[in-house]
């Protein structure tokens, strides 16, 4: 199992959760995420829905996230005081460190779903619900856990990485990704159960690297199998009639050479720019527009008897039902309560679960890396 395809994978299940359903669809819902998405990228509306792959779905979910929290910020703030009608106006006022802290917290108590909260809400009668509230909570809680595998993964705390599983596997479970689901409880129950202390270190401070050396830079080891594939494949596979298995084969263990030759040259003709790496792009004015489009339908604000067309999942809770009702239909095997099939033959299995391109996510990742050179002075090659 290979983190980086576990993170694709969490991708793609917020898009099947938030997106891939029928009701989810419809541009008229204003507190949907597709509506959000078609503000962040007004022209790529029609991709978002089908196909997007995983560059464009984290972006989307990294983003809408930071606009949706700025918001929450702005309602908490206007509670506390009504002159505070704007965050601008609010850090004005120099607000102290504890004041931000308990803020932050009260965030995550209130406005993430967690526990039975979203079963609760949805047992008042429908004048007494605010199904909008509902739906916000939910997919706060999934943005938040997408973010926390993120970062783990790319600060290299594989303890932090290993404590988003078991979540991440009920929501896998309910989105029909069985076997990442399958794949994450067997690496729990084996690492922490099964594998003397050696074994077990060795794994965890081994399934993510860091090619460059750099801060926030540490990857999944398939991630660099991947990038290997993409040089291997597409760059220095030969064309037309040389593009062939036994040529790739042939030229694969010359990649090092290939790099390291091109690079040389452009070193001694002094060719400025070794990789494609972009400056950040400036969102300040589209998260702009994002927070004014929450702000006006009053998405996190609390207004009785508001209606959805797309109630979201509750994806966790769904999932625990999911993992009980099977494992109880199993017969015993493992070690105690660590009971898990060992199987990958789920009849339930959607098929098409891996359809997103890894090489072109290789590609495409917004944290790859970029400069060849880093990659060889730090000893990739």
């Amino acid at each position: 199992m290979g983190l980086f395809h576990v993170k694709m994978a969490c991708a793609d299940a917020l898009w099947r959760l938030l997106i891939l359903p029928r009701f989810a669809k419809n541009d008229s819902d204003r507190y949907s995420l597709l509506h959000h998405a078609e503000i962040i990228r007004r022209k790529e509306s029609k991709k978002i829905q089908t196909k997007p792959g995983f560059r464009l779905m984290h972006e989307l979910i990294l983003r809408i996230g930071l606009g949706s929290r700025l918001d929450i910020w702005r309602v908490l703030v206007k509670s506390l005081d009504s002159s505070w009608g704007s965050l601008e106006l609010f850090a004005q006022s120099k607000p102290s460190f504890n004041l931000l802290v308990s803020l932050s917290h009260r965030l995550a108590k209130e406005y993430v779903a967690k526990g039975d909260m979203i079963a609760n809400l949805r047992q008042k009668p429908d004048s007494e619900r605010d199904m909008v509230r509902e739906n916000m909570l939910l997919r706060q809680q999934l943005f938040s856990l997408y973010e926390e595998i993120s970062y783990a993964m790319n600060t290299g705390d594989i303890g932090r990485v290993e404590s988003t599983f078991v979540p991440w596997s009920y929501i896998f479970s309910a989105t029909n990704k069985h076997r990442y689901a399958l794949h994450l409880r067997r690496y729990l129950r084996d690492v922490h159960l099964r594998y003397p202390p050696g074994l077990r270190r060795a794994i965890r401070m081994n399934i993510l690297i860091n090619p460059t050396g750099k801060p926030g830079r540490f990857r999944g080891v398939d991630w660099q199998v991947e990038h290997n594939n993409l040089f291997v494949q597409r760059v220095y596979g030969g064309r037309f009639s040389n593009h062939t298995k036994h040529y790739i084969i042939k030229e694969s263990s010359l990649l090092g050479v290939f790099k390291n030759a091109r690079m040389q040259v452009d070193r001694q003709f002094r060719i400025a720019g070794h990789g494609t790496k972009h400056a950040p792009p400036n969102l300040d004015s589209t998260i702009q527009l994002l927070r004014e489009d929450l702000e006006q339908t009053r998405a996190h604000e609390i207004v009785v008897s508001r209606h959805v067309q797309y109630k979201i999942e509750d994806s966790i809770k769904t999932g625990i039902n999911i993992s009980q009702t099977s494992l109880a239909a199993l017969p015993l095997r493992g070690e105690g309560r660590a009971l898990i099939a060992d199987t990958d033959d789920d009849p339930d299995e959607d098929e098409e679960e891996d359809d997103w391109d890894d090489q072109e996510a290789v590609h495409d990742e917004e944290e790859e890396v970029q400069d060849e050179d880093d990659l060889n002075e730090d000893g990739f090659d």
